[in-house]
C-alpha cells in the first residue's frame, strides 16, 4: 500500500513535468519530443488509477501546443 502511495507521488510530478515540457515546446521537434514523453509517461504509469485521464488531458494540451507552433511558423501567432 505505502509502496503504490509513493508511486502515485511519483506520477504526480512527472504529469507535472510533462505540462512542463508541453508548454516549453516552440518547434515541431519539441513537439515530437512532449508526445514522446506522454508516450513514456502511459507506459510507466498506466497500471495506476487515473493514468488514463492524465494521459489523454496531456495529449489535448500537446495537440493545441502543436497548433500555436505551427501557426507561428507560418507566420501567425495564435498567443
Amino acid at each position: 500500500y505505502v509502496g503504490k502511495i509513493c508511486y502515485i507521488s511519483i506520477m504526480k510530478k512527472a504529469y507535472i513535468k510533462a505540462l512542463k515540457v508541453v508548454r516549453s515546446c516552440n518547434s515541431d521537434a519539441h513537439i515530437m519530443g512532449a508526445y514522446n514523453f506522454i508516450h513514456n509517461f502511459r507506459v510507466n504509469f498506466g497500471n495506476l488509477r487515473g493514468c488514463d485521464e492524465l494521459t489523454k488531458k496531456l495529449m489535448e494540451k500537446c495537440a493545441l501546443q502543436r497548433k500555436i507552433v505551427q501557426g507561428r511558423s507560418n507566420g501567425a501567432y495564435l498567443d
